[in-house]
């Protein structure tokens, strides 16, 4: 089976979004001086990558726990925006790229900005869809929308209005994938958080089944 991880690890030195605490990775115990292994664990849920609720912005909006197993595994659609600038993608720049994109697809923005993880150019250097290139999606009936790159908004906006867009339609946003390059422009995708009650977001493991 080939399985391609979209996930970037976590340690301490990871890389936060801007404002956020960092992590803490600490051992509890070591085999070797107690005779077991246990480890704490520290970090804001919208660390690293992660997958965005419609709870997170939206009052009354579904947490994790409610979202639907299927559409945690489902099909993801990869556009390639690599050979762009990095920035808001209009309608009339994404609409000929998603031809592919059917109703209940993930859609990934694969910007190269992968490689940038760990930089100051990674907080600017990946593309997103502008506000009606959003909505374009949006009545495609995508499921979610996925970037190498640490949000649906740029880092320096404080209202947040793509985040509201989509949460606020019901989707899901995956933020700070890497390894689209490594993708077909189809395949399966697993989305797999952690199962809180209640949550508005979490870490993820993401990963895709390419066939052949």
């Amino acid at each position: 089976m080939n399985v391609v991880d979209l996930t970037h690890a976590y340690g301490n030195e990871m890389p936060v979004y801007p404002g956020l605490a960092s992590p803490s990775f600490r051992d509890l115990a070591q085999v070797e001086s107690d005779g077991y292994a246990i480890s704490e664990w520290r970090f804001v849920n919208h660390t690293g990558t992660h997958i965005d609720a419609p709870s997170h912005l939206v009052a009354g909006g579904n947490s994790l726990d409610a979202i639907p197993l299927d559409r945690l595994v489902t099909e993801a659609v990869t556009i390639d925006v690599s050979h762009r600038s990095p920035g808001a993608i209009s309608r009339a720049e994404l609409e000929p790229l998603a031809s592919a994109v059917m109703d209940g697809d993930v859609v990934l923005l694969h910007s190269d900005n992968a490689r940038r993880y760990g930089t100051e150019a990674y907080w600017t250097g990946w593309s997103f869809p502008d506000e009606h290139a959003s909505q374009f999606l949006i009545d495609l009936g995508v499921s979610a929308i996925g970037f190498d790159g640490p949000s649906a908004d740029p880092v320096d906006s404080t209202t947040f209005p793509l985040h509201h867009l989509w949460l606020g339609a019901g989707r899901l946003i995956l933020e700070n994938l890497t390894n689209l390059g490594e993708l077909p422009p189809r395949t399966r995708i697993v989305i797999a958080p952690m199962k809180v009650i209640g949550a508005n977001g979490s870490p993820v493991r993401v990963f895709a089944l390419p066939e052949g």
